[in-house]
């Protein structure tokens, strides 16, 4: 009988690192190693894992979390925000310590290296049919940090034995493991919040724009997948079964809300600020090619996460 492999996951109190958590201690899982820089209240459904604590630009923190280990999903690294964007000192920060993360990884000899980057490292390229070989264009200090930490980990681990995995992952929705005040911030998020709140969706722009979304529970299971699958090492996308224009996931949001509350919505735009963006299709091909299931419940994420906004936000 094969050993059980031990998975460290970083930033496990995270938007995605905190439902990577649970995904794995919700199913026959493996041994694993959930790290937080600092300690939170640990839900119920936390088990048969052995939590650590402490900052990762600390060597010896960093030696804690990686002896003994297999493999090693690195989530603590800032999502992207509109709201509120990294300063280069946080961004070079960000660089320095996943850098010396993924040397320890090599030196202390861990199979596999999953680096959770985002879609915006392809910036100016997102535009028509996008695949792993589209070569990036970031237009962002944020897309330009993210890129370079994916040049880092494949190449140090050149003429080593630990393979990497970088996944540019779309942007994802849905309800957080471990609840935090700013992800309302997020586009989805918010608009759920104001249903609640306000009893109508106003949108910052004309909607025009594109994104691609990601339901947070398939976000998740995919890279669950990923990290114990024998998959070979490169760039893969991990991305939504389409691309929706920012006004139609505001009528999105609108009916499922409309079903949940139990009340007219509207939705609102400012037509003065028009979003200059391309429409595009992403293609993970990659992933289904070696039997990752990239999951499709994009509704039932919507409905929960405007139940658990309801909860938060109805008077």
């Amino acid at each position: 009988m094969a050993v059980a492999e031990r998975i460290v996951i970083t930033g496990a109190g995270g938007h995605v690192g905190g439902r990577l958590l649970k995904q794995f201690c919700s199913t026959d899982h493996r041994h694993l190693r959930p790290h937080f820089r600092i300690a939170p209240i640990m839900p119920e459904w936390v088990s048969d894992c052995v939590p650590t604590f402490g900052d990762l630009r600390d060597a010896s923190t960093r030696h804690q979390i990686l002896t003994d280990a297999d493999v090693v999903v690195h989530l603590a690294t800032r999502g992207y925000s509109s709201s509120r964007q990294p300063s280069p000192l946080e961004l070079e920060n960000e660089y320095s310590t996943t850098t010396a993360l993924i040397q320890d990884s090599i030196a202390l000899g861990i199979r596999c290296f999953v680096f959770v980057s985002s879609i915006h490292v392809l910036g100016n390229a997102l535009t028509g049919d996008v695949t792993e070989r589209t070569t990036p264009l970031p237009s962002s200090q944020y897309g330009r940090s993210r890129l370079r930490m994916e040049m880092e980990l494949h190449e140090r681990c050149n003429a080593t034995e630990m393979k990497p995995i970088v996944l540019r992952l779309a942007n994802t929705f849905g309800v957080p493991a471990f609840p935090k005040n700013s992800t309302w911030d997020l586009l989805i998020h918010d608009l759920c919040r104001q249903a609640v709140k306000l009893g109508r969706l106003k949108l910052t722009s004309d909607g025009s724009g594109y994104r691609n979304i990601l339901a947070l529970g398939d976000a998740a299971d995919a890279i669950a997948q990923i990290a114990t699958k024998r998959i070979p090492s490169g760039t893969y996308i991990l991305a939504g079964p389409r691309t929706y224009r920012v006004h139609e996931i505001a009528e999105l949001v609108r009916s499922r809300a409309e079903r949940i509350l139990q009340k007219a919505l509207m939705v609102e735009f400012d037509d003065a600020k028009t979003t200059v963006d391309h429409s595009f299709t992403l293609h993970p091909s990659s992933l289904n090619a070696f039997g990752v299931a990239v999951g499709n419940r994009l509704i039932e994420e919507m409905d929960e996460l405007l139940r658990l906004a309801q909860s938060e936000f109805a008077k």
